[in-house]
């Protein structure tokens, strides 16, 4: 039986006037009524991010995100009946390719640890049909209409076209004037169940100019190394691949993910605007109600095991800028504890700022709950603390700071600290409570990470941490074995100071 239901609790300022519908199908529509808008933002969560790849396929998910803007039989082609054969005769060869290449495994597998010995990249075979797989690609390409998902949105009003994934999600929205909403839903709906693979290699290498693009920044092999320092199994430390890991990519892996996860039972469509729940629920019917619920998708089993030391790295790097970072494992979004985090990180951050003054560092203070990209998840992740340094001469007296600053936390803090910390926080949320797809994305969020009804709760808590919540996280949380220290120096100043006693 489908279910409605709408947050009626005690009034509070994080109220949120959600209404929902549970399809029989197991789809969920949670919509979020603004009488007169004349537009409408709309979303569509996926319960499928980076955290369900397995190793050697890191990046799959996000890699995902890229072929489903490719089109289905309805959408993307001049000619599908021409197409279709094409496209069948690519499955086959790239069946062939994959027992060709399971075959040669020991010709073509990877010996050296340091990249320096390898057998064949790959075999004749294996060569020509990659060669082959790739011609088909060009003969398929004739009936190929590019950009023909942007085309209907912007004829039809809509702005803002964009995807994301992330660990835990993917996500795919659009902001539309409220007369054509059943243009998302008609192009979602297809695009869940009859997505075509064009492109395919061509994709595969934009992920990889995209792994370029962040590697050429100083920073991301240092948080990356801090991440897997941080996290000893969870995938959720995992970086959105590895340069090898592009290559494995193939249409039958993919394929695979995209049936298991991208069913009608595993997804969220999120509105914001001027529609209201009655007139949504037989529209959303009419495209996604023919779909059957499948079976409930592979989920992570990792546990992230109990800290029991601490763990340091020493990255040395001549263009990252010096620096020094503490980093805690703490609780999900879902455990009672997790709001306060919010709170301590406000006032840690205050802290910084003056004990870095205090000790006339020229340091940066960055405090967050990041991990590859995003800030909150629904399983156990980390708070980090981090001085980014002018000079590596500091390295010695920033730790210093940080350990000194997180230390005074036990101490207590003050009621001033606290009002300020809140306000703060009340501010980010009143600002994000006026743009409607930022709203749609916590709303959506927090339905992947624990549900929608924990958003108004979580925001709520912040507000009554008191002193003795903050020295009861520090106790338990900011201790020595569950952190993880990164310290990133210049390479020509770490000879000198490993010498030192």
């Amino acid at each position: 039986m489908a279910l409605t239901s709408t947050a009626a609790e005690a009034a509070s300022p994080y109220d949120l006037p959600i209404r929902e519908h549970r399809f029989e199908n197991g789809l969920r529509l949670l919509v979020l009524e603004r009488p007169g808008d004349k537009r409408v933002e709309a979303k569509i969560f996926t319960d499928m991010g980076a955290i369900h790849e397995t190793p050697g396929l890191l990046g799959a998910a996000h890699f995902q995100e890229h072929i489903m803007f490719k089109g289905t039989p309805s959408l993307g082609t001049t000619n599908w009946s021409a197409e279709a054969p094409i496209r069948e005769r690519m499955k086959a060869v790239e069946a062939d390719y994959i027992e060709e290449k399971n075959r040669a495994r020991n010709l073509i597998r990877q010996r050296g640890a340091m990249d320096d010995y390898r057998h064949g990249e790959a075999t004749a075979r294996m060569e020509a049909l990659q060669a082959e797989l790739a011609a088909l690609e060009e003969e398929a390409s004739q009936y190929r209409e590019n950009g023909a998902l942007n085309k209907w949105y912007q004829a039809y009003g809509g702005t803002n076209l964009t995807a994301t994934t992330e660990q835990e999600y993917m996500k795919f929205d659009i902001n539309l004037p409220v007369e054509r909403i059943d243009l998302f839903f008609r192009i979602e709906a297809d695009r869940m169940a009859n997505t075509v693979f064009r492109e395919f290699d061509q994709e595969r290498m934009i992920l990889v100019e995209q792994r370029l693009g962040d590697l050429n920044k100083p920073s991301t092999p240092y948080y990356e190394q801090m991440n897997a320092v941080a996290g000893l199994i969870h995938p959720v430390f995992w970086p959105e691949g590895y340069m090898s890991d592009f290559y494995e990519y193939t249409r039958t892996t993919q394929r695979a993910l995209y049936e298991e996860y991208f069913v009608v039972n595993n997804s969220t469509i999120v509105l914001i605007g001027g529609v209201s729940l009655e007139a949504m629920i037989p529209r959303v019917e009419h495209y996604f109600g023919w779909m059957e619920p499948a079976p409930e998708p592979t989920r992570t089993p990792a546990i992230e095991p109990r800290p029991g030391a601490e763990r340091r790295l020493i990255y040395r790097n001549n263009e990252i800028s010096p620096r020094v970072e503490f980093r805690y494992l703490i609780p999900a979004v879902g455990h009672p504890d997790r709001p306060m985090f919010d709170v301590l990180g406000e006032v840690t951050s205050a802290r910084l700022e003056s004990a870095v003054e205090d000790a006339e560092l020229a340091a940066t203070v960055n405090v967050n709950t990041r991990v590859v990209h995003t800030q909150r998840f629904g399983v156990p992740a980390t708070m980090n603390f981090e001085l980014i340094l002018s000079d590596a001469g500091d390295l010695a007296a920033a730790e210093a700071v940080l350990e000194e600053t997180l230390a005074t936390l036990g101490e207590g803090v003050s009621k001033d600290e606290l009002q300020t910390a809140k306000a703060a926080l009340r501010t980010q949320w009143f600002r994000t409570m006026r743009d409607a797809s930022a709203l749609a994305f916590e709303i959506g969020h927090f339905q992947t990470m624990d549900s929608w009804k924990t958003l108004p709760k979580y925001l709520a808590a912040r507000d009554t941490v008191e002193t003795g919540d903050i020295e009861r996280l520090a106790g338990t949380y900011l201790v020595v074995d569950n952190r993880s220290v990164g310290i990133a120096r210049p390479r020509q100043t770490v000879a000198t100071a490993e010498m030192q006693p």
